[in-house]
């Protein structure tokens, strides 16, 4: 059986039709455990509504835990399947999604399955783009330690593998003691992912296109702020002193830890600007020379958010995919 954990905070606009692509799969075996973060929208009363229809669907409210992690442990203390799933309250999947990626672990021998994911945007231009890139995109390949931790740097080129829903084998977590580190506000898929890889867990990515993630005003995942950003250079300090036999992952985690001290530089610089303190934005410059090319960022944005998102290809079929299954969801 399949454990689908869903964290929900105040995402009643979304969450009927994220519950209901969760349901509506093709496998039977699966549970929903959603459990919410104390929302003060209609949240409950319509993940309850739903469990009324749904015996699949169990709710937990009523607690305030302050963040996706602590959510997701709870749900993962509850949970009974063999497997685990992870998809957010505000995102919808394939039908199909959670039987091919069971079907392709198994096969694989995996101990953690990634798919493609499609980000759109919830209001706006129907614009998509797909997470991977490069031969991820064309053929099943194995993601190695190393190789998952640099396509986590931030700000940074390529396939960001940390934005993945992944299928996860449930003993291999249980057998290394393994939960979300809670004092993490966003990048907490990651750190569960690369403490699981360091245990010698096999992972495995799919190039189907089946999850489509939601991009929207209250979106948390894409927000960097100095106190998210304080967890993150803690916790990769954290990875870069675990010993390892390999130096290539090593080398990975310093070069992450790297990116995000320039992340942290460059947070400064903006709240310097904003101030209007160039004195000091130009010092924090001399601290860091390599944070110049992201200071060009705000205004590549304001440029793609003029002119319809132009570095966003094009992809009809997907559109297409997308609209038909926010009908069957939304319906």
């Amino acid at each position: 059986m399949i454990s689908v954990i869903m964290a929900n905070y105040n995402c009643e606009a979304f969450l009927a039709s994220a519950i209901q692509s969760v349901l509506t799969q093709t496998t039977p075996a699966l549970e929903l455990i959603l459990v919410d973060d104390g929302s003060s929208d209609r949240s409950v009363e319509i993940a309850q509504a739903i469990a009324e229809k749904d015996a699949r669907l169990k709710v937990f409210s009523g607690t305030r835990y302050g963040g996706p992690a602590p959510v997701r442990n709870h749900a993962l203390n509850q949970a009974k399947g063999d497997w685990i799933a992870i998809v957010d309250s505000d995102d919808l999947i394939r039908p199909d999604r959670l039987e091919r990626m069971l079907n392709a672990a198994e096969d694989t021998g995996a101990d953690i399955l990634i798919d493609n994911l499609a980000v759109f945007q919830s209001d706006g231009p129907a614009n998509i783009f797909t997470m991977f890139e490069g031969d991820l995109r064309d053929r099943p390949a194995r993601i190695m330690e190393s190789e998952y931790i640099k396509a986590n740097m931030l700000y940074g080129r390529g396939s960001k593998l940390g934005y993945a829903k992944p299928l996860i084998r449930f003993s291999a977590l249980e057998a290394n003691s393994l939960r979300y580190n809670e004092t993490m506000r966003i990048g907490e898929d990651y750190d569960l992912i690369v403490r699981l890889l360091s245990t010698g867990a096999r992972m495995m990515s799919i190039p189907d296109v089946m999850y489509f993630y939601r991009k929207h005003g209250n979106s948390i995942s894409h927000r960097l702020d100095a106190v998210a950003l304080d967890a993150l250079e803690r916790t990769a300090s954290e990875a870069l002193r675990q010993p390892t036999p390999h130096a290539e992952v090593t080398a990975a985690h310093a070069a992450r830890l790297k990116s995000i001290r320039r992340a942290v530089v460059f947070d400064k610089i903006v709240t310097a600007l904003k101030r209007k303190d160039m004195v000091g934005a130009a010092r924090l410059v001399g601290t860091d020379p390599s944070v110049l090319p992201l200071l060009r960022m705000p205004l590549m944005s304001r440029l793609q958010h003029r002119t319809g998102n132009p570095l966003t290809r094009p992809d009809v079929q997907l559109e297409a995919e997308l609209a038909g299954l926010r009908a069957l969801c939304e319906a």
